[in-house]
């Protein structure tokens, strides 16, 4: 590994975070900007956003149709919406672009562009000088962030969602996509929190007509809010986030979106991916390797 990058990897390994500034070019995120654009124009609102509330049951259903949207999104490209976005028939309330939280989880195995990025000759030499030697690219997602409506995100650490054996092999990568201020929403961590193991894990409920699809075992802490730091960066820049470490982002308040493109990398060697997490390598999809 270079000996440059040795600073770099000693305060990743002492914060769980690291900020590495103008990582990709102003062209590189406004082609991924203009590939979003495009699939938004192109968006059909998925049938679970349009269904008419009835009664209670009927509401039920589709929470769990929404649920299972979401659980059979890792082999997909699927569209999430702010709350507010739509009515209950599932007309935009708001301009459609505007609309959008999050697109996820496989736009880095189905479309060119993310793809392209994803796998990019900086990114797959950044995982060398990390040491990884088998790394698969396990989800990817869009973030937009919505001005005004951009809901916040709440503490939590991503092995919650993504749990290996043994912990501490994912590893996410965050691009910004534009500006990121503490105005429009950018993360905050708190430094060190990543040493501690995990505090809560999401799996996916033991099947049954009547059973939620996932639960939460364990709770997340009162974490102290004094703790954490905000992380600004500017367009370009790439976060490392290791999957242990606590972050979270505010609303965004701002006249401003804070778009940022974001996946997460696991290191296969000597590791299980956990059965009973909510995202499932498929036939379709197997977590394909970041090194090409």
């Amino acid at each position: 590994s270079g000996g440059e990058q040795s600073p770099h990897l000693f305060q990743f390994c002492e914060d769980g975070f690291l900020v590495l500034e103008h990582f990709f070019t102003a062209e590189e995120c406004d082609s991924m900007r203009n590939r979003i654009q495009s699939i938004i124009a192109e968006m059909e609102v998925p049938l679970h956003c349009r269904t008419e509330f009835s009664t209670k049951e009927d509401e039920q259903l589709q929470v769990q149709g929404s649920s299972d949207y979401f659980l059979t999104s890792g082999d997909k490209i699927r569209f999430f919406f702010e709350k507010g976005a739509l009515d209950e028939r599932g007309n935009f309330l708001i301009p459609k672009e505007k609309s959008v939280s999050k697109i996820g989880h496989a736009l880095h195995a189905y479309d060119p562009v993310f793809k392209q990025i994803t796998h990019s000759s900086k990114v797959q030499e950044l995982g060398r000088k990390l040491g990884l030697e088998r790394p698969v690219v396990v989800q990817s997602m869009y973030i937009f962030k919505q001005p005004g409506i951009g809901g916040e995100v709440t503490p939590h650490q991503d092995a919650t969602f993504l749990h290996t054996e043994p912990l501490g092999r994912i590893l996410g990568f965050w691009i910004a996509l534009e500006d990121v201020t503490r105005e429009n929403g950018c993360l905050w961590f708190i430094p060190g929190s990543h040493t501690n193991g995990i505090s809560r894990r999401m799996v996916r409920a033991a099947s049954g007509p009547s059973a939620r699809v996932v639960e939460f075992v364990g709770s997340e802490p009162a974490y102290d809010e004094s703790q954490f730091k905000p992380l600004p960066i500017s367009k370009g820049g790439l976060i490392l986030i290791h999957g242990e470490v606590v972050h979270k982002s505010e609303l965004n308040s701002s006249e401003s979106s804070r778009h940022a493109f974001a996946f997460h990398v696991m290191e296969a060697k000597d590791t299980s991916w956990s059965k009973e997490n909510w995202l499932q390598p498929t036939p379709e999809l197997p977590f394909p390797s970041l090194y090409t």
